[in-house]
């Protein structure tokens, strides 16, 4: 991938989304979309980020960042048709993006292996887990994406949280889930024996919490887990969290996994 592909690509985006915007005055519609426009910045910023930790190559680093371009271009057209980021009510966002994606040819130009990758890591970035077939390389640039999109959620879910409780109604964002004091007995569980949450069991907005505390076991890079460290989100999101000593044993438990792993020297 040249340095012009990569340039028209990011050209392309931002001329692409502009389709979405209101201009009739639906800030609820702007401001849910601004919130992916951004998202999508930080994410390829974290992601050259990242990329300069692995040492990658300037051709990979391309690919990487290409992902992370991409990896929401679903997001608007699920937003402006649906009102809603929840995939499970209206469609896969991933599958959106890469329809896309093939419907604008924006990737037509580049080597079929490209093309694939991209494709690929654009499909899988939302997926629960990763096949177990991928190649080697197919499956770097599908860890990178997820661990990225992970960081800057974090970001967005920790001002999210914060206005949230500061002053509910004047909070001009989707609230998928109901913000009530109750975590689900097997979301705690999950989280405290360290397995994936099933997003299926996701009831609250604490149960969200949970989930995102949860992510601590499916971050690939030890660079990106102590980033997350370094800016302090676990620790904010636990706090926001009901004091009882349920979710002490489950917070204490992805916080004694999370020092382990950023103590240890990089492989």
């Amino acid at each position: 991938m040249e340095q012009k592909q990569f340039d028209d690509l990011v050209q392309w985006f931002g001329g692409y989304i502009q389709r979405y915007f209101s201009h009739d005055g639906d800030t609820y519609l702007n401001n849910n979309l601004h919130l992916k426009e951004y998202h999508t910045h930080r994410v390829c910023g974290e992601t050259r980020l990242l990329a300069g930790a692995l040492k990658l190559d300037a051709n990979d680093t391309r690919i990487a960042e290409t992902v992370a371009l991409l990896h929401d271009v679903g997001r608007f057209e699920q937003f402006k048709k649906y009102r809603t980021y929840k995939d499970s009510t209206s469609e896969d966002h991933s599958a959106i993006g890469l329809r896309i994606i093939r419907q604008e040819r924006i990737l037509e130009g580049l080597d079929p292996q490209e093309r694939r990758w991209i494709e690929l890591a654009v499909d899988y970035h939302n997926k629960m887990a990763l096949p177990e077939e991928l190649d080697e390389k197919t499956a770097l640039f599908c860890k990178i994406i997820r661990d990225t999109d992970k960081l800057d959620i974090y970001y967005v879910t920790r001002d999210y949280f914060r206005h949230y409780h500061e002053n509910p109604c004047t909070l001009q964002l989707e609230i998928e889930f109901p913000d009530e004091p109750s975590c689900t007995p097997e979301i705690l569980d999950a989280v405290e024996q360290g397995r994936l949450v099933d997003y299926r069991l996701l009831r609250t907005m604490n149960d969200v919490k949970l989930l995102q505390l949860d992510w601590a076991y499916d971050i690939y890079f030890d660079q990106t887990l102590r980033r997350i460290v370094e800016l302090g989100y676990f620790k904010q999101i636990i706090a926001l969290l009901p004091d009882t000593q349920e979710v002490k044993r489950a917070t204490d438990a992805v916080l004694r996994y999370v020092d382990n792993r950023v103590s240890q020297p990089d492989a």
